[in-house]
């Protein structure tokens, strides 16, 4: 609930629309509420924009003259069906605009208005009613009396999911930890694909790490907690097969390492 509803949208909701009034037409009692999807990053990503926006450029903001374009780093890949494009969602949607503000021109806002979508729940009170109208002009066959926002905002809701997970934890039947994720580090929490304001499609990338073992330290003042213990330098890579004939390693300077102190317990 970032935005209008699409022709994307219409095709998605005519799966449940359809089934609904075929089973209704059999005389069954079919029950379709409708859910405004107002969970994950996209929101909070988009009013944070117009946070920074705000804060760098004024309010309404006065961008930098020389924008420039935006550019996504697109895999090659053989294009069997010519009306899919090469752009992820989050492009396509931006088109050329390079700022949340201007976005929100693009779709028919005033500056006074889009000024007020750096509050979260500006968001969840401007777009679910305007859904629900346009649904509602289409004929969608749904029970508006039992239609509610996936959001912690919504008490009833947030409870209702955490009760699910810690029943499902408590049954075992679903485990956290065990699969790699995509992490945001502006956010401090894993992230789905679209849930990014940029990087759709990278998904989490697997490594060989090399233990390499440091010979000896030049200077034992500045580790004195390394002296007479074994120093290993851990690099990663996708070619594990050519370390065979490595025959040094480099250290950047523009990267920022960390140390591990660890000893091994003997029983």
């Amino acid at each position: 609930m970032n935005g209008r509803l699409h022709l994307g949208h219409t095709f998605t909701i005519t799966k449940c629309e359809f089934d609904s009034g075929y089973q209704r037409m059999k005389g069954r009692n079919a029950f379709f509420p409708f859910g405004f999807h107002c969970t994950g990053m996209p929101i909070a990503a988009a009013s944070d924009k117009i946070k920074r926006e705000i804060e760098d450029f004024g309010c309404p903001p006065v961008f930098p003259t020389a924008v420039e374009e935006i550019k996504e780093e697109v895999r090659e890949i053989k294009i069997v069906d010519k009306s899919k494009g090469k752009k992820s969602k989050a492009v396509a949607k931006q088109g050329s605009a390079k700022y949340q503000w201007q976005i929100m021109q693009a779709l028919g806002f005033k500056d006074d208005e889009i000024a007020k979508f750096a509050d979260y729940d500006t968001w969840l009170n401007y777009f679910p009613p305007m859904a629900m109208e346009d649904l509602k002009k289409m004929g969608l066959k749904t029970d508006w009396r039992r239609s509610f926002i996936t959001t912690d905002r919504n008490p009833y809701y947030d409870s209702f999911v955490r009760w699910q997970f810690k029943h499902l934890k408590a049954k075992k039947k679903i485990a956290f930890g065990k699969r790699p994720s995509i992490f945001s580090p502006k956010t401090d929490q894993p992230c789905m694909d679209h849930d990014r304001a940029s990087g759709e499609g990278v998904g989490p990338q697997e490594y060989t790490l090399i233990k390499m073992k440091l010979v000896d330290l030049i200077d034992n003042s500045k580790v004195p907690q390394f002296a007479g213990k074994n120093v290993f330098f851990v690099a990663a890579t996708l070619r594990p097969e050519t370390m065979y004939g490595q025959t040094n390693c480099w250290i950047s300077p523009d990267i920022t390492y960390v140390k591990i102190l660890f000893s091994r317990l003997i029983s």
